[in-house]
């Protein structure tokens, strides 16, 4: 068992990374913390052997915390921001993501930790994930891939529909697509992704979409009728 922290200053970026973490069976989460402060005294009070540490925190931030002490459990930065893989190689991180983290890619981390051979295997044994969160406000929102019908980008916001109702979220369509699963979501517009399973019909450059029509951009229409193909 592999004992770990999450260090974040923002309550929605902890509630992420606890998930994935509940989600691993070899992963044991003993607490979330919101400084650096707060999670000291964590690290001298109990055995740690992961943290995932967010970098840009108030106060001390995450590299000159790693940085103050003696004897560092093995370090999983966490950041919104590209530019600090240097410092990431310097601190001898385990891993660098980058927010939004996809569950994907929190699970190519977590296999550079160095399990023992049977965590491994509990490791991969982990299903692929059915639903992604979409922060709305200040919450984070589980959904469900199964209800998303189709999403449709606006600038830097998104609106996400689903079978129950609609969601704004300030994301853009091209992030969302790396969240979603290329064999059940595919792209038909610059600004639109649809669940390829409410597709009704298509007919010339419109897709019937859970009973609403929807324009298919020239570019996609090939790499969708190809994608189509494939579940004939």
């Amino acid at each position: 068992m592999i004992n770990c922290i999450v260090v974040d200053d923002e309550p929605l970026a902890r509630q992420l990374i606890e998930s994935y973490i509940d989600q691993i069976p070899s992963l044991k989460h003993l607490g979330s913390y919101q400084s650096a402060i707060e999670a000291f005294a964590a690290l001298h009070e109990q055995q740690i052997d992961v943290v995932f540490l967010d970098i840009e925190m108030p106060g001390i931030n995450g590299l000159n915390f790693i940085r103050s002490l003696k004897t560092s459990p093995k370090v999983i930065l966490i950041t919104a921001y590209g530019h600090y893989a240097v410092d990431a190689f310097e601190i001898e991180a385990v891993d660098y993501l980058v927010k939004p983290v996809t569950f994907e890619r929190f699970l190519k981390a977590i296999q550079k930790i160095g399990l023992r051979k049977d965590e491994s295997v509990a490791t991969s044994q982990v299903t692929a994930q059915s639903y992604i969160f979409l922060k709305v406000d200040k919450r984070l929102i589980k959904l469900e891939l199964s209800d998303i019908v189709h999403a449709e980008g606006l600038g830097d916001y998104l609106k996400v529909y689903t079978t129950s109702q609609t969601y704004i979220s300030y994301m853009t369509l091209s992030k969302l697509e790396t969240l979603l699963p290329a064999d059940k979501f595919t792209r038909i517009h610059r600004s639109t992704i649809v669940n390829i399973a409410f597709i009704q019909f298509i007919e010339g450059n419109f897709a019937k979409v859970n009973n609403q029509d929807l324009a298919i951009g020239l570019t996609f229409k090939d790499a969708l009728l190809a994608k189509i193909s494939q579940t004939l």
